[in-house]
């Protein structure tokens, strides 16, 4: 299974009223996208807007980048993550990019956010 793994060193916020495009065949409406980069690879997480399809996410084997599209409720949990949390990963799955994901480093039990 190719799989891309690796630490997110920097991210941007892109709002929109509406961005437009085609992902897997369809056309999907975007007023949000989140741009996260590595030393060598990208992935970008695209925002929908309640009334469109999602698409499936993907990721090409040998390349360096990936997408993954979420329902704009899971907006504020990718932000959440990538402004409290350190170090954060993403892994971009070529066979199963569903798997597609961002999460946190090892944290002890217990710390207190602050």
């Amino acid at each position: 299974m190719p799989k891309t793994t690796f630490e997110i060193k920097t991210y941007s916020i892109t709002l929109a009223r509406e961005h437009n495009a085609t992902a897997d065949g369809v056309n999907i409406k975007i007023p949000a996208h989140i741009l996260c980069e590595g030393d060598a690879h990208y992935v970008v997480i695209y925002v929908l807007d309640d009334t469109s399809p999602v698409p499936a996410n993907s990721h090409l084997p040998g390349t360096n980048h990936g997408n993954i599209f979420v329902p704009r409720w899971q907006y504020e949990w990718f932000i959440d993550l990538l402004r409290n949390e350190k170090p954060v990963f993403c892994t971009l799955n070529s066979d199963k990019p569903k798997w597609n994901e961002l999460y946190s480093g090892k944290e002890p039990v217990g710390e207190i956010e602050i």
